[in-house]
């Protein structure tokens, strides 16, 4: 079984820089790009991930992500809003999300947990999906256009709890550079002696790797929903906003690859 799983707010801020200027535009980008991504990885089935609250994370670093301003754009929201009405209630595809559970997590649940024998593909440009890669888990990048190389000569929490990652908030252990970071990172004794050297070192280490490594998510509380893919509206939907490419010549072809790529889920227990 071939699985597609969108990190969907990354897909969304990325739609916000397409082409066009009008006020469907996110909406617009973000469907041609879910288009071309169940049409290069042809799926059996595709997740639309849905971002949480970092509960946890907050729990052991209060400071985490406060310096992410939250987007002043109401027509933004706006759009949100309305992409994720037609996934739920259109789509045919599966929507997933999670109260207290970054998108992230949920998307390491649905790898790990939910699909742990098949074919999975992230599509992100998330780099911390890098410690999801296996044999069977691959991490698409959607903007280079290439699957993502597994780390393989260190290991990817290790190293990033070491040097931190400013954009999320996340300290790391003071004074570490990415050449620091690879050495001690294979060495493991040399690792322990580093960070017992002095408390506060390890003390950062430990907490900036619990932040960043993916949590394991509850089934209670995971909201999952799938409609049956009701193409008639869905057309009307996309005629109503004028997004002639997509119902035009190619929709019949987005038809059959949006039937192929709609199977059930049902592995779990969920409850919403």
């Amino acid at each position: 079984m071939k699985v597609l799983v969108i990190d969907s707010h990354n897909m969304l801020h990325r739609a916000r820089f397409g082409f066009g200027d009008d006020e469907h535009k996110i909406y617009y980008m973000f469907f041609r790009m879910l288009m071309g991504e169940i049409k290069r990885h042809n799926p059996d089935c595709v997740y639309i991930v849905d971002e949480g609250s970092p509960t946890q994370s907050l729990s052991l670093l209060p400071s985490y992500k406060a310096d992410r301003v939250r987007l002043k754009d109401p027509g933004f929201h706006r759009e949100k809003a309305e992409v994720f009405e037609a996934i739920k209630n259109l789509s045919g595809l599966i929507y997933m999300q999670h109260d207290d559970f970054e998108c992230d997590d949920v998307i390491g649940h649905i790898a790990t947990d939910l699909h742990p024998s098949d074919d999975v593909v992230i599509v992100s440009t998330d780099s911390d999906f890098i410690q999801l890669i296996t044999d069977n888990v691959q991490l698409w990048h959607p903007k280079d256009k290439k699957f993502l190389d597994p780390w393989t000569h260190v290991n990817y929490v290790t190293w990033k709890a070491l040097r931190g990652d400013s954009t999320d908030n996340v300290p790391g252990v003071r004074g570490v550079g990415p050449k620091t970071a690879d050495s001690l990172c294979k060495d493991l004794s040399k690792l322990d002696e580093f960070l017992d050297a002095k408390q506060d070192r390890r003390e950062a280490f430990d907490t900036s790797y619990a932040v960043i490594k993916l949590k394991k998510v509850t089934s209670k509380g995971l909201r999952v929903l799938q409609s049956d893919f009701l193409v008639d509206e869905l057309f009307e939907e996309f005629s109503q906003r004028g997004f002639k490419s997509i119902v035009g010549k190619a929709w019949a072809g987005w038809v059959q690859r949006m039937t192929d790529a709609g199977g059930k889920y049902g592995q779990t227990n969920t409850t919403d």
